[in-house]
């Protein structure tokens, strides 16, 4: 069976207090979410050491992991209904973008999804045609979205 992968980011949003240009609004958040957690038993998220908020809501669900990545507190764990219930309900900060720099998603140790750059930037593997079709439903129609063969 044909396998893809896909990759896609704003093209346009709202800028936050350090510049960083993220979506207007996250009403793909828990749909997209939802349908990679459920493929995945382990996550990664990636924090800059000043993000005191992210960081104290990462630690709760991971240990930390040394990167040896200056400026940056990285975490590790398995996928809990708590963690799930966290990142789909409880995301975002008080700019109302996405806490946390980067969240992976994984199956065991396999790489399978990651949001990044504060939701802006998403990244996906081993899709079948009919779940790169859902997902591109489900993103804002302005996002540049991109699909590889495998």
């Amino acid at each position: 069976m044909q396998k893809y992968s896909i990759h896609f980011e704003i093209s346009q949003g709202r800028k936050t207090k350090n510049g960083m240009i993220v979506p207007t609004n996250y009403n793909f958040w828990e749909p997209l979410l939802s349908h990679f957690i459920k493929k995945c038993t382990h996550f990664r998220i990636d924090c800059w050491i000043d993000e005191e908020i992210a960081i104290e809501g990462a630690e709760v669900f991971g240990r930390v992991l040394d990167t040896g990545i200056d400026n940056m507190k990285v975490f590790t764990g398995e996928i809990t209904k708590e963690f799930v219930f966290e990142l789909i309900h409880n995301p975002f900060d008080e700019e109302g973008k996405i806490k946390w720099f980067s969240i992976f998603f994984m199956d065991e140790d396999k790489y399978v999804f990651s949001a990044e750059h504060y939701g802006s930037e998403f990244a996906a593997e081993c899709l079948t045609k009919e779940e790169v079709e859902y997902i591109h439903s489900i993103i804002p129609k302005d996002f540049h979205f991109d699909v590889y063969d495998r």
